[in-house]
C-alpha cells in the first residue's frame, strides 16, 4: 500500500501494469509506517480455498464458514488489491482497514477508475484512532464502452495529512458470466442456469456431450467393466516420473480437435482410505518427450486435472501411492482412472440447450438444459459453450452421475 508506480516493463520501453507489477516498487521507509494495513484472519484463508474447492479444507469447515457468512469469492478476499474477472453490470466488494498508526487519522479515498467503469466507495471518509478498523463496499459498474473480455486498471488511495494508502484495481469487463461447472444426478432431467450478459447481440449456447467417462488400464481403455488398475505403496513419498515403486502410468491419447479434457480419481474408487495424487504429462504426437503440465496432490485420492483445448497427441497420467491401507491384501491400492474428452464439435444427441437469441447489456436470462438416455452406474461429462457475436466467450461444464 506504501509503494510506487512509477515503474517500467522488464523491456522499459513503457509503464508496466499491475500484472506485472503488483501494486508497484517497494518504498521501505514508508512501509515502516503504512497508516492502514489490510488484515486477512485464517478464517479467511480458509473460506477461499472452500471457494477453489481445496481438499486441504473439510467440508465441515466449509459449511461452517458459509453459516458464519463468509465469501467463497476470491474478490471477496481482504487483500489491499482489487480485482474482478467478469464485470458485465455492477459488482460491490468489501474491505476492512485497521490503522496501525500511532495516532488518530481521517483518511479520504481518491479513486482513479478503469476505462468506461464507475467506481465508487462506501463511506468515502474514514475517521480512525488508534488500532480501529472499518470496512468499507467498493461498487464497480462497466458503463459500456471499449471492447470485452480485455484488463482495465485503475486505483483506489486513501489519503490522509501523513498518508496514501494505495491499492490497485483490475477489471475486466465479460461478455458473459456463467456457472463454471453444473453437477447434477439422473438419466433423465432437466435444469436451468443463469447467464448474466454485457453485450448487445445476439446468442446461442452451444452443446458439447454429453460423454461418459473411459476407464483407463496401463494398456489403454479397459476392456474389463470395473477397470482395476493397482500402485504400490511408496513408503519414501517422493515422486518422480517413473512407472514402478509407487507409481503408475496411464498413456492416454487426445484426438485432434478436442474442446477440454479431464482427468479424475474418487475416494469411493478406490479400495479403501486411500491417498492416491496424480501428475500429468504432455508426451507430444510421438509420445516419447513428455512434460509436466499439470498435478492434484490433495489429502485424499479426490483428484483432478483439465485441460482446454488440450494440444492432440499423447498424455501420460501417472498415479503416486503416497499413503495406502492394507486393505485388499496388502499394502498398495485398486482404483480406476476415470477420462472424459468432448470436441468443438460433439453434439451427441442425449443433451440440449436452449436460451435467449438476443440479450442486452446488463440482463440476466435462464439456459435450459434437457438431457436422455444416460446409462446406470455411469459419470458424464459434457458442455455448454457461450457463443457470441465475437466467438464462444465462455463454458460451462456439465457432470451428471447416474
Amino acid at each position: 500500500t506504501t509503494a510506487r508506480q512509477d515503474v517500467l516493463s522488464s523491456a522499459g520501453l513503457r509503464d508496466a501494469n499491475p500484472f506485472e507489477f503488483g501494486a508497484g516498487h517497494i518504498v521501505p521507509n514508508s512501509a515502516v509506517d503504512p497508516g492502514l494495513v489490510y488484515d486477512v484472519s485464517d478464517d479467511e484463508y480458509d473460506a477461499l480455498a472452500c471457494g477453489v474447492a481445496s481438499p486441504a479444507v473439510s467440508s465441515e469447515r466449509c459449511d461452517a464458514l458459509a453459516t458464519a457468512g463468509y465469501s467463497f469469492d476470491a474478490a471477496d478476499m481482504n487483500q489491499p488489491a482489487i480485482s474482478v474477472a467478469d464485470l458485465v453490470n455492477t459488482r460491490t466488494v468489501q474491505r476492512r482497514v485497521t490503522n496501525v498508526s500511532d495516532n488518530s487519522g481521517v483518511y479520504a479515498a481518491s479513486i482513479v477508475a478503469p476505462q468506461d467503469v464507475a467506481v465508487t466507495v462506501v463511506p468515502s471518509s474514514l475517521s480512525l484512532g488508534p488500532g480501529e478498523s472499518a470496512s468499507f463496499d467498493v461498487t464497480m459498474t462497466f458503463l459500456g464502452g471499449g471492447p470485452l473480455d480485455l484488463w482495465r486498471f485503475g486505483s483506489l488511495t486513501w489519503t490522509s495529512e501523513d498518508q496514501d494508502v494505495y491499492s490497485p484495481i483490475a477489471v475486466k469487463p465479460a461478455s458473459i458470466l456463467a456457472p463454471a461447472q453444473i453437477t447434477t444426478s439422473g438419466g433423465t432431467g432437466t435444469f436451468s442456469f443463469p447467464v448474466e450478459f454485457g453485450y448487445s447481440g445476439a446468442y446461442t449456447p452451444r452443446v458439447h456431450g454429453l460423454n461418459p467417462a473411459t476407464i483407463w488400464d496401463p494398456d489403454g481403455p479397459s476392456g474389463d467393466p470395473d477397470g482395476i488398475t493397482f500402485v504400490d505403496n511408496d513408503p519414501t513419498k517422493t515422486f518422480s516420473f517413473r512407472d514402478t515403486n509407487g507409481v503408475t502410468q496411464h498413456p492416454i491419447p487426445v484426438a485432434a480437435g478436442q474442446l477440454y479434457v479431464r482427468f479424475s480419481l474418487f475416494d469411493a474408487l478406490t479400495d479403501g482410505d486411500d491417498d492416491l495424487d496424480m501428475y500429468v504429462y504432455y508426451c507430444g504426437a510421438d509420445g516419447l518427450s513428455c512434460r509436466q503440465i499439470g498435478q492434484s496432490g490433495g489429502p485424499t485420492s479426490e483428484e483432478e486435472f483439465n485441460v482446454f483445448r488440450p494440444a492432440a497427441g499423447w498424455y501420460a497420467v501417472l498415479v503416486h501411492g503416497f499413503e495406502t491401507d492394507e486393505v485388499a491384501g496388502g499394502p498398495g491400492a485398486n482404483y480406476q482412472l476415470l477420462a472424459w474428452s468432448m470436441g468443438e464439435v460433439d453434439d451427441v444427441g442425449n443433451m440440449s440447450a436452449n436460451g435467449p437469441a438476443f440479450v442486452s447489456p446488463g440482463t440476466t436470462a435462464d439456459v435450459t438444459v434437457d438431457f436422455s438416455g444416460l446409462l446406470s452406474n455411469t459419470i458424464y461429462l459434457g458442455a455448454i459453450s457461450h457463443v457470441t457475436p465475437d466467438g464462444s466467450a465462455g463454458l460451462t461444464i456439465i457432470r451428471i452421475g447416474n
